[in-house]
């Protein structure tokens, strides 16, 4: 009777065992999805600027447009999501010319999706932008945080549509 019970332990321990380096197998294949591509950006901007310019106390409004087009990486692990691009930027100024500027811009963003479900997960993503040379002799550049709200579409299970805002 202890020989049949040690055989009934034996099993239930072997069972779970492979049950569990089964899982892990099987968690080693699944699908991390890479992008590499085109990117295309766009938007509207606007400047309120009171302070000194040049030598006197002065005034800006503006209001003009965004957009420029490069190369993306993009990587996906599980619910997280890591970018770097590169694109050519273009700032318009609609009233104040002068305040016109294309440049090179960098970012590198990580993002994190709620799995909301199996087809739009609304995300959040953290990172930061680099103005690269050459711009204009009237801009200098500039660096600083990143923050987007994005929403993830998958259509199916090998292309994903990234959005954000």
């Amino acid at each position: 009777m202890k020989v049949y019970k040690n055989k009934k332990i034996f099993l239930c321990v072997t069972t779970i065992t492979c049950i569990i380096f089964s899982a892990t197998i099987v968690r080693a294949q699944e699908l991390f999805f890479t992008y590499m591509g085109v990117v295309f950006q766009g938007g509207t901007n606007s400047i309120n600027y009171e302070s000194w310019i040049d030598t006197q106390q002065g005034k800006v409004k503006s209001k003009g447009t965004v957009y420029g087009g490069g190369i993306i990486t993009t990587i996906f692990v599980h619910q997280f999501c890591g970018e770097f691009s590169l694109a050519y930027m273009q700032y318009s100024s609609d009233s104040t010319p002068d305040l016109s500027v294309g440049h090179p811009l960098a970012t590198v963003k990580g993002k994190y999706f709620y799995p909301l479900s199996n087809v739009y997960q609304p995300g959040i993503g953290l990172g930061l932008y680099l103005d690269l040379p050459p711009a204009s002799a009237d801009y200098n550049g500039g660096a600083g945080a990143n923050i987007s709200f994005c929403s993830l579409v998958t259509l199916s299970s090998e292309i994903k549509t990234l959005i954000d805002i």
